[in-house]
């Protein structure tokens, strides 16, 4: 499929269709980027592509190989795990410090955003989805560097969540986390949001982290 890139913004499009392809795994871990193919593909020349890559290096979703070239990253349990561990850490701050300035309007946009979700019926929108949710509680908080630097966390664990969630057909679950984080902080509840919050981020690493080692482990077995 060819997808066609307007010419405002020519960087930061092209940046957010890559990331896109990457979240969903369009673009698996180890996938090379092939500038030509993607140039031809983006209809888009070699100069903006070439610093929308350099941009998605620094948010780490690719990295530059030693006779590879570019491809996606690849993380380690460990990596996807401390991912989890600054995610539970910022946004349970990030959380209980927005949940008294949090109004009607916030609600509505973070309920209209669970609406969606669940109206889709696909988790190929996940990654982007959950994080307008998330950003939807914490932008109140006023920290908006604090949320620059967490979208890059989501966007380098949400590759892994989306496959985890669409094995696990899990959404239901997910959103009624999501409906229960509303509830907490509309009650103005900082002490269960905050709790709840918490447990729904490990609860998500924790089934993350098994169900890849067993995959990765399957792959060893099938090469020796």
């Amino acid at each position: 499929m060819v997808v066609k890139i307007g010419r405002q913004s020519l960087t930061d499009q092209i940046v957010t269709e890559l990331r896109r392809q990457i979240i969903i795994g369009q673009l698996p871990e180890g996938a090379p980027l092939r500038q030509e193919k993607l140039a031809t593909e983006l209809g888009v020349s070699r100069v903006p592509l070439r610093e929308a890559i350099r941009q998605l290096e620094a948010e780490g979703l690719v990295v530059s190989e030693l006779h590879k070239g570019t491809v996606v990253s690849s993380l380690s349990l460990e990596e996807i795990e401390e991912l989890f561990e600054i995610r539970a850490r910022m946004e349970t701050w990030l959380f209980e410090t927005a949940i008294p300035r949090l109004t009607e309007e916030d609600f509505a946009l973070a309920e209209a955003v669970t609406d969606e979700a669940m109206a889709s019926g696909s988790v190929e929108n996940w990654g982007e989805l959950n994080w307008r949710f998330h950003e939807a509680l914490y932008r109140p908080s006023g920290h908006l560097i604090a949320l620059k630097l967490l979208r890059t966390v989501h966007d380098n664990a949400n590759r892994y969540v989306n496959l985890q969630i669409a094995v696990a057909e899990d959404v239901e679950r997910e959103l009624a986390d999501h409906r229960a984080l509303i509830a907490f902080a509309r009650l103005g509840d900082i002490r269960r949001g905050v709790d709840t919050l918490r447990a729904h981020i490990q609860r998500v690493s924790r089934n993350l982290i098994a169900s890849l080692a067993e995959g990765r482990l399957g792959k060893a077995r099938d090469i020796a």
